[in-house]
């Protein structure tokens, strides 16, 4: 039943239909050369949609980790880098005996350094 404001099908009441967003176009005759061209190009394989999504995550977990241990080891040789550079400003081993341990003067004094008064009379 119905009623008079109401419209008989359900086409007439789609808007994209009364609207002309959807046109239909009428082909007079199929073209076999056309269709045979297409159906030895056609390629009908059988998706398994689990074991695609098993080898996506396989893959980005893989790039992650790879991701992840690049940036270890970049941060690790930076880490190194600050280190080394913390060094060489350091004052710690600026006046250290090492380099003249093995080489003293018969006085006892090691022999790169000289004492206040020799630095003096070197002055003078």
């Amino acid at each position: 039943m119905y009623r008079l404001n109401e419209a008989s099908s359900p086409l007439t009441l789609h808007p994209k239909w009364s609207s002309g967003l959807i046109r239909v176009v009428h082909v007079p005759e199929r073209v076999n050369a056309i269709v045979n061209r297409l159906n030895k190009t056609k390629v009908v394989r059988e998706v398994d949609h689990e074991q695609e999504k098993v080898d996506r995550i396989k893959a980005e977990s893989a790039k992650r980790k790879a991701a992840a241990l690049e940036k270890k080891k970049a941060d690790a040789e930076l880490a190194k880098q600050r280190e080394a550079d913390k060094a060489a400003r350091s004052y710690d081993n600026l006046f250290t005996d090492t380099q003249y341990e093995d080489e003293e003067d018969e006085d006892g004094q090691p022999k790169g350094r000289k004492t206040g008064t020799q630095l003096e009379e070197d002055f003078m």
